[in-house]
């Protein structure tokens, strides 16, 4: 139970750093944000095994940031400490918290609540780790076509929800064949997990890259209008564009990427109908001189 990193949320110094220093005491990795949007911007960077939202005072708007926290990791184990009868307390739950911790918080009462929230997080941790596996792709070990449209209908309820934009890259790897040809499937393969490698290092923690299927991919933006993600795209297509790929052993070789942007709601109110124009967007650029960033506009 102990060693896992807790993330203490709190305006005032005082109880934080008390808090944080009773999680210390008995293993735990503790630490604070002093306000929401800290909050929000450690989640986004680090991963938690449960956020304590540690309420003094109860006021209108105290626990918005339960909300904002599970759009950014829906999955997300959130415990409130607030006092008893606090209407902070059903307004929580009601948002999406897991459980509430009673204050003043006792030791007892602390490892108590902790208990059934890290068991939570556990299984959560088992079950992604399964879900990872029949939902990887073999060779490149991103996410696989059939999570994809799972995945998108997901996210465009999100955004259609919350009012947020969200966005689609579709590109397809140019030139693959020949270094098939050249140099065989095998040098082919490696290149192809080379690509994959070199998007990553410019992708976000919240965007997510699918292999569609052959050297077709799907990169998800959300939180990305269409400018933003147009910019995005040529950000990945020049990463790939200045990469040096070895297919073999002392053989360098130079690869472009084709790509086509496309966003909710401008460009379809669906899964389907987002990839549709983001492969239409890409085929612009594929059917003249390729790498390059196709953006198509909607009837």
């Amino acid at each position: 139970m102990a060693d896992e990193k807790i993330l203490v949320i709190n305006r005032e110094q005082p109880a934080r750093k008390q808090l944080a220093k009773l999680l210390s005491q008995r293993g735990f990795r503790p630490a604070e944000a002093s306000s929401g949007a800290e909050a929000l911007k450690k989640l986004e960077k680090e991963d938690y095994a449960v956020v304590l939202l540690d309420v003094t005072v109860s006021r209108p708007g105290a626990v918005e940031i339960v909300g904002q926290l599970l759009h950014i990791k829906p999955e997300q184990t959130i415990v409130v400490c607030a006092p008893p009868g606090s209407a902070v307390v059903s307004a929580a739950l009601t948002r999406g918290a897991y459980n509430v911790i009673l204050k003043p918080i006792e030791p007892a009462g602390l490892e108590f609540g902790l208990r059934n929230a890290l068991e939570r997080y556990d299984l959560q941790r088992t079950n992604a780790l399964l879900r990872q596996e029949t939902l990887q792709d073999d060779l490149t070990g991103v996410l696989n076509r059939r999570y994809l449209d799972r995945y998108l209908d997901e996210e465009i309820e999100r955004a259609r929800r919350y009012k947020h934009p969200f966005s689609l890259l579709f590109f397809d790897v140019d030139h693959l064949k020949s270094i098939n040809d050249q140099f065989g499937h095998l040098s082919g393969s490696r290149v192809l997990v080379e690509v994959v490698g070199v998007i990553k290092t410019k992708l976000r923690r919240a965007d997510k890259i699918f292999r569609f299927g052959g050297d077709e991919f799907c990169v998800t933006l959300p939180e990305t209008d269409l400018r933003g993600a147009v910019g995005t795209a040529h950000r990945l297509r020049q990463a790939i564009r200045s990469h040096r790929f070895r297919p073999v052993e002392e053989v360098e070789a130079s690869l472009t990427a084709s790509f086509g942007v496309a966003s909710y709601p401008e460009n379809g109110a669906t899964g389907d109908a987002l990839l549709h124009h983001a492969d239409e967007a890409m085929y612009l650029i594929k059917n003249e001189a390729r790498d390059g960033v196709g953006v198509k506009e909607s009837p």
